[in-house]
């Protein structure tokens, strides 16, 4: 609940170092919430048009932390921090969803943690220039490298579309679920409602060729099919090899069609809304 006040200050509230401070408040209660910190950083860095004040509203972010943590980092700091991320934890087999194919040696294997981890780090560097790109060619160059400039150009307020800022939210989450070291049945609900919006915003790129069928009954037919292959997948218990070779196809293909399709509207646009 507390992520989606976070996200609806941020998008609709204009409301950064608000919204920075419920954000904070969900990570406390569910790490899981890291996971929508890359679209932020973005988000902050268009906001703000400045490292300077990105680097406050992520203050902000930290100080919650160390309030929330203080009586255990005085206390038990080392315990504290490595109970916190536990990177060394080795997940059970058997109640994974999305890796059921392999077999348990690999699933538990380090080298597999630093293969999604390397997949994780490059999709979301993918999708950042992508991001840089779009800011380029919607703002304008010069706009766009005001973003990287230590303090703000000037006094000009980037008004950020609410679709994009959810839309960005949204697509940070998704990489890290697509290439998550396991998937509990529980899991589901931290992103099952962000899939409409992924997959009806997203496409394999402009087509100018094609009739009605290959432009929309089609795209449509698989967005149908990716979404049952999910559903599929969190509703077969135990988890088979079918059913998470299933969740991981439609992973798939909605994971390419946001790496594909154009970012949406970054600002709002004012003439559309007079």
């Amino acid at each position: 609940i507390l992520l989606h006040i976070s996200m609806y200050l941020f998008a609709c509230c204009d409301s950064l170092a608000l919204g920075c401070v419920v954000f904070s408040l969900a990570v406390s209660i569910k790490m899981n919430v890291l996971l929508f910190a890359p679209g932020l950083l973005l988000l902050l860095l268009q906001k703000n048009q400045s490292l300077f004040g990105t680097i406050q509203h992520l203050s902000i972010c930290a100080s919650i932390q160390l309030f929330l943590g203080w009586p255990f980092l005085t206390t038990y700091p080392i315990s504290y921090i490595k109970k916190a991320f536990e990177f060394d934890r080795v997940f059970f087999y058997k109640w994974t969803v999305n890796w059921k194919f392999l077999p348990e040696e690999i699933f538990t294997s380090k080298p597999w943690t630093l293969i999604l981890l390397a997949c994780h780090l490059g999709v979301l560097g993918m999708l950042a220039n992508k991001w840089w790109q779009s800011s380029i060619s919607q703002l304008g160059g010069a706009n766009a490298r005001k973003l990287m400039r230590w303090t703000k150009y000037n006094n000009d307020k980037i008004e950020l579309s609410p679709e994009y800022v959810i839309y960005t939210m949204f697509a940070s989450n998704y990489v890290g679920i697509v290439f998550a070291r396991t998937l509990h049945y529980q899991f589901y609900c931290w992103y099952f409602y962000s899939l409409p919006m992924l997959l009806w915003l997203t496409s394999f790129g402009p087509s100018s060729s094609g009739g009605k069928f290959s432009k929309v009954v089609l795209p449509l037919a698989a967005n149908v099919l990716a979404v049952a292959g999910i559903e599929y997948a969190f509703n077969v218990f135990p988890a088979t090899e079918l059913s998470s070779a299933a969740l991981q196809m439609s992973h798939a293909y909605l994971l390419l069609k946001v790496v594909s399709s154009e970012v949406p509207s970054i600002q709002i646009d004012k003439e559309k809304m007079t």
